[in-house]
């Protein structure tokens, strides 16, 4: 019942590719997949990297056949279990033409990628991207953490894009994610769970859910990331993120069998980073923030404060600000259970501080951060689970969550055991992008997960005011100039602020001399929830015109900038129209690869054609 409940509402909730007469148009890509091992994560995924033209089905649908996937440019299959008939219908379909990307393939479909199976498997370990290869354009060499099992195979006809690189393995060679043509048609595996280790690497381990590692008194998402979960030597390459990158560019080399895709770019208009300002009021009062907004004001910054004892905060005041687009919203505390939060008594806490805010200031709170970061790792019955208090907020109408934070002092794991501090701090949840968290069953939690990567606590206890501004300014300069793309968020706890300040008026003056927006943790979700909502539909490809129409809802300031590749099949493009209206066309390299950039107004659809020279 299950499986057929998530049938009907991802053909009629996900997807929204309708023609007219009630005539289903199909998208491009089709997803086949279940909650089983993250498989629908996957759809979080594309969203994350531009690809808004998919539609999610499952196996156990009853409608899958070899036909049906020709429909599709593209189908991509998670982990699953396949019996004798599906394996010949995917053999079908690939050998007749068809495209077909797989994360940890049944070993029933070897064939199909050019591998045969060795015996077992390989757990947490990493894998190395050869540079050599069409799909691996522009990515980073170094050798990437995944988590979760591997299997082991050896190449046959396939051609390995990366390889599995570990210590305990023999000297013989294992692919990690593999290439190869079948017939007519072309085929890639993932020879790990992708999605499952996506998870595992933003959110950290699930066997670690609601117990204490780190030896820092209270309960916090950063206990789910001891005993070695991530190795740090990689922080400042964005793990996860490159392991998103390399399934983009796979699509893409899909893509040259069939049509070029449209994309959404990561960040607003056509920024390559944007930073976010938080505040935690602790015990003080409007007096005692008054300047600090004031200075965040003159450098043209917006911050976000989340209020702990709000009758030290007036009516008056609160709207002063939020005229001006700061956010108030509040400091849920729950500190009294810090070292054993339990379901009721967190939800109790979260729902007490928003009906607190709402019925004192008349403000829907829609960002959270809880005081200490506690965080409830424990579900309603008591099992453990690492999504539970996303749960928890997502329950409360919480939209983003910005508890996972960079805090390593004074910890029995080690003083940095997340990582180096300073200009070569990165994000040890292995991403710099926001995406919605996961649930341990493998559900999409409808929550966004912002990593608090600048945090003003870790440098004040360990003196060290010029790495603080530091570890901003690598953030800020490795999104720019070296494609780790991050949406950066700075803390500054009043409390703190006799130490902060200066390095923090020196963030905002550095992000101003980069033209780096710094926003309220509102104002952004506003901004992802509007991208995550757009899609493409009616993409065609006919006489080197790509057509298609972008359907978006939800509006922002900010613009809505979609990319095609600059060039297709030799040729270049040459114009692109909005709605029957040429625009001005911006080329940018991104990963190896010239796309062309055009920003469009969000709230409204769009007709977009893209000429490409013959």
């Amino acid at each position: 019942m299950k499986q057929t409940i998530f049938h009907i509402t991802s053909l009629f909730l996900l997807t929204g590719f309708f023609g007219c007469a009630g005539k289903i148009e199909r998208a491009p890509i089709l997803i086949l997949a279940t909650e089983n091992g993250f498989g629908t994560y996957t759809q979080e995924i594309l969203k994350t990297e531009g690809f808004r033209g998919f539609e999610v089905d499952s196996l156990n649908s009853g409608k899958i056949t070899s036909s049906y996937l020709s429909m599709f440019d593209l189908v991509i299959l998670t982990e699953s279990v396949i019996d004798q008939e599906t394996k010949e219908m995917f053999q079908r379909y690939v050998e007749n033409g068809g495209n077909l990307i797989a994360f940890r393939p049944d070993q029933v479909l070897a064939e199909l990628f050019g591998v045969e199976p060795k015996r077992g498997s390989f757990s947490e370990g990493y894998i190395k991207i050869d540079p050599n290869t069409e799909q691996s354009s522009g990515m980073i060499s170094e050798a990437l953490q995944y988590h979760g099992a591997a299997d082991l195979y050896a190449l046959t006809e396939g051609r390995a894009i990366a390889t599995l690189v570990s210590e305990k393995l023999s000297d013989e060679e294992f692919p990690a994610v593999v290439s190869n043509n079948y017939l007519k048609g072309h085929a890639i595996a993932f020879l790990y769970n992708l999605p499952k280790s996506i998870v595992y690497t933003r959110q950290g381990n699930p066997e670690f859910a609601g117990i204490e590692k780190d030896g820092i008194p209270g309960l916090r998402s950063l206990d789910l990331f001891t005993d070695g979960w991530v190795d740090t030597s990689k922080n400042t390459i964005n793990q996860a993120d490159q392991h998103m990158a390399l399934l983009s560019n796979c699509i893409q080399y899909m893509n040259s069998f069939t049509k070029p895709l449209p994309r959404f770019w990561y960040f607003p208009d056509t920024l390559k980073c944007l930073a976010t300002l938080t505040n935690d009021g602790e015990f003080r009062s409007e007096y005692d923030f008054e300047p600090q907004f004031q200075d965040a004001d003159s450098m043209g910054a917006k911050m976000s404060l989340y209020i702990l004892e709000a009758d030290k905060v007036s009516k008056n005041w609160v709207s002063k600000w939020t005229s001006k687009g700061f956010e108030i919203a509040g400091h849920p505390d729950y500190t009294k259970e810090a070292g054993n939060p339990t379901w009721n008594g967190m939800d109790s806490a979260l729902n007490a501080r928003i009906h607190q805010i709402k019925s004192l200031y008349d403000l829907e709170v829609r960002t959270n951060v809880n005081h200490w970061f506690v965080w409830c790792g424990r579900d309603s019955a008591g099992a453990q689970d690492f999504g539970a208090q996303a749960i928890l907020e997502e329950r409360n109408g919480i939209e983003l969550d910005i508890n996972y934070a960079h805090y390593d002092i004074n910890s029995s794991q080690g003083n940095y055991y997340l990582g180096s501090p300073g200009i070569n701090q990165g994000n040890f949840t292995g991403s710099g992008l926001v995406m919605r968290f996961a649930s341990a069953s493998g559900r999409t939690i409808n929550v966004y997960q912002q990593f608090n990567s600048v945090y003003d606590q870790q440098y004040m206890e360990s003196h060290d005011p010029e790495g603080f501004f530091n570890c901003f300014k690598g953030l800020v300069d490795r999104s720019l100039n070296d494609e780790i793309f991050s949406f950066v968020s700075i803390k500054a706890h009043n409390d703190e602020y006799f130490f902060s300040k200066g390095p923090i008026l020196k963030m905002l003056a550095y992000a101003k001399s980069k033209g780096i927006p710094v926003w309220t943790a509102a104002n952004l979700l506003d901004f992802i929830k509007m991208r995550d909502d757009a899609t493409f539909s009616s993409v065609i490809w006919l006489k080197n015109r790509l057509s298609f129409t972008i359907n978006s809802r939800l509006t922002h300031k900010s613009g809505l900038t979609f990319m095609v590749p600059a060039s297709y099949g030799g040729e270049n493009v040459k114009t692109i129209t909005k709605d029957g209206k040429e625009v001005p066309v911006s080329i940018k390299h991104v990963r190896g690869m010239d796309y062309a950039f055009v920003t469009v107004e969000s709230g409204k659809n769009h007709e977009i054609s893209v000429d490409y020279t013959y």
